[in-house]
């Protein structure tokens, strides 16, 4: 965590904004500063102002979830924050976020004031607190939010954020699974779990005792017996189905398995 919170500082010293890494259940891992702004922190003090915070992390964190790219917002008091998320081995462990700032000039602290007064006992510290805030045009606040988005993706492909439980091998399965009937190659595999290929083939024969390989093969001989038994289509329209560039690769490979080609297969289950 030492390398990351330096990268915080770094980006911290850089834009003048808290930076925070939190995991998939929002726990924080790692800040800078170390303490929230005093605005944030007396917020915080409130049950109900507290759960405004978390809901709207929550909102931002699902959205991300979704589209796996940078997410630009207001939380509930009319501040502007960005989040971006983080990965390990292609797998999503957690999320880099970059807050607060106020978009326009100082007539935009009326809004957060407006919106939080009834937290604060004392309006006094409730402005003073607020106009502690950093006030940035609109470019800025895109630019570094960018910024930090490089930052995310160096730290999601030196896989910094560790999963909780290292899942690389049963992420990889089901993208198989999931795309079995597309080009899958190893060189693909790789860029897209950000990791080696030693790193990629070790995990998944540790924890399958089988080849990528051969599990995509198995799978997609598995799926052509069951289009052979219950679709009338052509063997050559299921090997192209089920992922075969090639229909007499398929062919050859299917009586390896079955010890019959495709059509005998067929014939005697149909």
């Amino acid at each position: 965590m030492i390398e990351l919170e330096k990268m915080l500082k770094d980006l911290y010293l850089l834009s003048g904004l808290n930076m925070s890494i939190f995991d998939l259940n929002q726990n924080l891992l790692a800040s800078y500063p170390h303490k929230k702004s005093k605005f944030c922190n007396e917020i915080g003090k409130n049950k109900k102002s507290y759960q405004h915070c978390l809901d709207c992390d929550y909102k931002a964190m699902e959205h991300v979830k979704e589209s796996g790219e940078l997410y630009i917002y207001k939380c509930h008091f009319g501040l502007n924050e960005a989040i971006m998320p983080l990965y390990s081995y292609g797998v999503l462990t957690g999320y880099l976020m970059m807050g607060q700032a106020v978009i326009g000039t100082y007539r935009n602290y009326s809004e957060i004031i407006e919106k939080s007064k009834e937290y604060f006992d004392d309006q006094e510290k409730l402005k003073k607190y607020v106009t502690k805030i950093a006030i940035l045009n609109e470019d800025q606040v895109y630019s570094f939010a960018n910024i930090c988005d490089i930052y995310a993706k160096y730290i999601s492909l030196t896989n910094r954020v560790q999963a909780k439980h290292d899942n690389l091998a049963q992420e990889i399965k089901k993208y198989i699974i999931s795309n079995y009937n597309k080009e899958i190659t190893i060189e693909q595999l790789c860029a897209y779990f950000f990791c080696s290929r030693s790193t990629l083939l070790n995990h998944f024969k540790s924890k399958y005792n089988t080849t990528i390989h051969k599990f995509l093969l198995d799978y997609r001989l598995e799926i052509a017996s069951e289009l052979l038994i219950n679709e009338k289509i052509s063997v050559k329209e299921i090997s192209y189905k089920c992922g075969f560039e090639d229909p007499n690769y398929f062919c050859k490979v299917f009586r390896k398995k079955y010890n019959k080609s495709p059509l005998e297969f067929k014939n005697e289950r149909t």
